[in-house]
């Protein structure tokens, strides 16, 4: 894609909604799914600008309608007073989506900063992030904060292989009137198959692939089984998966040593030898390995029970990075010029391994009552995680490097555990004139990190640093919305949210073996009002004033910080939206759309006093319009896209007219799918889809601008009546393109002692080349 700031990016959308599991595709009915396009059009990017939010949603003669809950009533998507986007099971199926950073290219107004499937990667909606990209282990287990994530009714955060999913919903702006935990920007919803009472259902898949840059095959192996122990009273249904993804960075430069073994290319040391250093192929692999077992218990006609373990464990190898610019500073003696090592290859001198682990139980009481729901969620979920990384560079940042064969790395531990309750009541009479939401939730994290960094023969004592942080936060909130039918077509509502949160912060570390206790508390309340009008059957307009926050906290004591710096006040902000849902030509399309300003107050921003801290910062806003479009041509050809266009500035403070960082200005994706029955009577599919996305600025006070690109993908399949084969292709041009960084440019440099070390840094996050594979699909009956 053209990188220049005129080129906007453009998606398209396009989903088969397959019922029960794999049909014949004349039986199968279709709805649109968010597909990010490149610029295949400029002509269609500027005709569907002036919309915000287009869902083409298309049918072979009427469309499935889909249902979600986004609203905490089962509703057809299309009537939500509200931006909402949604992947169904096949959509997720359809599409080849494997992990969160497939899932966000293809849902419109959802933007990840794609820095590989080592650990966090920071999630965006609507330009809402003002942190510089770095390093995502920073991050622990979360993306940022400013997206709260669910998975059935837990709020956590997973990068979870999408198996057995009834669907993915993303809810664009705050929504904390309607959910317990905190959301600023938006909300991420995974929503698992419940178990079903009265079909007995196994399903396999297995899935094969090749990648480019790799010379490794991947695979994935699930299944699913429902079993309905006692016929429409009690029933089981279970999870078991394990995906291989082959690595495609290589690492020329491992030291075999630490501390012995000389660290730099081409060193001219006596003490150095060519057996320093080993050469690792494609080190950066994930093994994930999941799991889910529920158990659903319909007591009586009222009261049911839906009790649920979920794990995942992901071991990843290293980073999805290129230290090529930090390596060119080194001289090749074989050119004589700078040292390259081509775009798939890190410098960094240890393999970076990480292994985590999540643990999610949730216990789900649902009552119905005369005219409402009572439901009552109790979650308690782990995640614990231990890693490596290369600390060398930061040693000789401070002059370490007199010592030839200097080499640090750290150990890093997280061992994180939070318990979540929370309580709903909601209006479920469609007649009444009045409809309501009231909710109480209490949430208890215990949060704890280490990092242990080992600098073997620099020091008498190889543990030349340490530091544990153990943070406890507690956050009890009541929240709610109200709504009033005026007339048949107009309806009005109104939300608050009140909230109180304890935060308690113990942090120790090498220089500080007595450890420092700081805490905060603090307690605020935000509102939300909204207008709708069903203008006619087929067109909802509304418009919507939402407020959103996100959590405070108080930064680790290092004897640097000033008082007043101690505890971050929450972000808040204020979000204005308007925006319609249509359905148009009889059904058999849907073009949904809105646009937004969003004033932020409080932002939280990065800073380095003593150790990295975050700080209260100014004000900014941030403006766009998305929209999602579905249509089926003809009975042979659907076309689905998606496009948003976001801009987010700082208004106050020293860097007032700053662009916000970390997200394109435009994403798009586009769509296409041809089906049809052949004369055999197995049914034939053909898709063609394009992601883009337009430039990223990395940071704020140092900063560079990322060239936007565009992916193609492609994929035929065949099916039968309980079968299906897809051949399939992702960036199959085998696009080049930087998704992240990690500091910036200025970091380039030697590091001016007697041995003049390479920094290293500096490195970019790349996207995973051309991937071709083949899907089958199975389910027995």
């Amino acid at each position: 894609m053209d990188s220049s700031p005129d080129n906007h990016g453009l998606s398209i959308v396009v989903v088969e909604k397959i019922q029960g599991t794999i049909m014949r595709s004349k039986q199968a009915h279709y709805r649109a799914v968010p597909v990010r396009v490149t610029p295949l059009t400029a002509a269609i990017a500027t005709a569907i600008g002036s919309f915000a939010g287009v869902n083409l949603a298309v049918a072979a003669d009427q469309p499935d309608e889909l249902v979600v809950s986004a609203t905490r009533r089962d509703t057809s998507l299309q009537d939500v007073p509200y931006s909402i986007g949604a992947l169904s099971q096949s959509d997720i199926e359809s599409l080849q989506i494997r992990n969160l950073s497939d899932l966000a290219r293809w849902s419109p107004g959802l933007f990840q900063i794609d820095q590989g499937s080592r650990e966090a990667n920071a999630l965006v909606i609507r330009g809402l992030n003002a942190s510089s990209i770095g390093a995502p282990e920073l991050l622990r287990n979360t993306q940022g904060d400013r997206v709260s994530t669910y998975f059935g009714e837990t709020p956590v955060y997973i990068n979870l292989a999408p198996i057995d999913l009834n669907r993915v919903e993303v809810l664009r702006g705050p929504q904390g009137t309607v959910y317990g935990s905190r959301s600023l920007g938006g909300t991420l919803r995974y929503v698992p198959n419940a178990p079903q009472t009265d079909e007995l259902t196994i399903d396999g898949h297995a899935r094969g692939f090749g990648m480019s840059e790799s010379d490794d095959f991947g695979y994935d192996v699930d299944g699913v089984i429902n079993v309905p122990v006692i016929e429409d009273v009690f029933a089981l249904r279970a999870v078991l998966g394990y995906h291989y993804t082959p690595g495609f960075i290589d690492q020329p430069y491992v030291v075999n040593q630490a501390g012995v073994s000389c660290p730099e290319p081409f060193f001219t040391d006596p003490g150095c030898t060519a057996d320093d250093l080993r050469y690792e192929k494609d080190a950066n692999d994930l093994k994930t390995t999941t799991a889910r077992v529920a158990a659903l218990w319909d007591i009586n006609n009222r009261f049911s029970a839906n009790l649920s373990y979920a794990f995942q464990r992901e071991e990843s190898g290293g980073r999805q990075i290129n230290s090529r610019d930090s390596m060119m500073v080194i001289t090749d003696p074989g050119t004589g010029g700078p040292l390259d090592i081509g775009n798939y290859a890190s410098g960094m001198r240890f393999l970076e391994e990480n292994e985590r682990d999540n643990n999610i139980v949730n216990l789900t009481l649902t009552y119905q009552m005369d005219g409402a729901e009572l439901l009552s969620s109790t979650s308690y979920n782990s995640y614990e995680q231990i890693g490596n990384r290369d600390q060398t560079d930061l040693m000789l940042y401070y002059y370490y490097g007199d010592f030839p064969a200097l080499s640090t790395f750290t150990e890093d531990t997280t061992d994180d555990k939070t318990f979540t309750q929370e309580i709903r009541l909601v209006s479920d009479d469609e007649e009444a004139a009045v409809d309501y939401i009231l909710g109480l939730y209490y949430q208890d994290a215990d949060l704890q990190q280490g990092s242990l960094e080992f600098s073997p023969n620099l020091f008498a004592d190889p543990l030349s640093y340490y530091v544990d942080v153990k943070r406890d936060t507690e956050e009890v909130a009541l929240f709610g919305e109200a709504g009033y039918d005026l007339t048949d077509k107009w309806h009005i509502m109104g939300g608050a949210r009140w909230f109180d949160v304890d935060d308690k912060i113990v942090s120790c570390s090498l220089f500080n073996p007595a450890c420092d206790t700081g805490g905060g508390d603090g307690d605020d309340v935000i509102y939300k009002l909204g207008i709708d009008y069903q203008a006619t059957d087929n067109a909802l307009l509304y418009a919507l004033f939402s407020q959103g926050i996100s959590l405070g906290g108080v930064n680790p004591q290092n004897g640097a910080i000033p008082e007043e710096l101690l505890f971050v006040k929450p972000e808040k902000v204020d979000n204005y939206e308007v925006g319609m849902r249509s359905t148009l030509a009889d059904g058999a399309v849907t073009l949904n759309g809105a646009a937004y300003q969003i004033d932020w107050t409080d932002i939280h921003v990065d800073d380095f006093i003593g150790g990295p801290i975050t700080r209260n910062g100014g004000e900014a806003r941030t403006h766009g319009l998305e929209f999602d479009l579905n249509a089926v041509i003809n009975d042979n050809w659907r076309f689905t896209a998606g496009f948003t266009t976001t801009t987010g500035k700082i208004t106050s403070g020293p860097d007032d007219g700053t662009s916000l960082p970390g997200f394109p200005g435009e994403t798009l994706s586009v769509n296409g799918i041809y089906t049809r029955e052949l004369s055999s009577g197995l049914g034939l599919q053909m898709t063609y889809g394009i992601t883009a996305q337009s430039d990223m600025t990395t940071g704020i006070t140092f900063s560079e601008t990322l060239p936007g690109f565009s992916v193609h993908s492609a994929s035929i399949g065949l099916s039968g009546d309980n079968w299906q084969a897809t051949l399939y292709g992702n960036n199959l041009f085998n696009k080049y393109a930087v998704t992240g960084v990690r500091d910036d440019k200025g970091m380039i440099m030697t590091d001016g002692t007697v041995n003049n070390f390479a920094l290293r840094r500096y490195f970019q996050n790349v996207l995973t080349p051309r991937t071709v594979g083949l899907d089958l699909r199975y389910r027995f009956k």
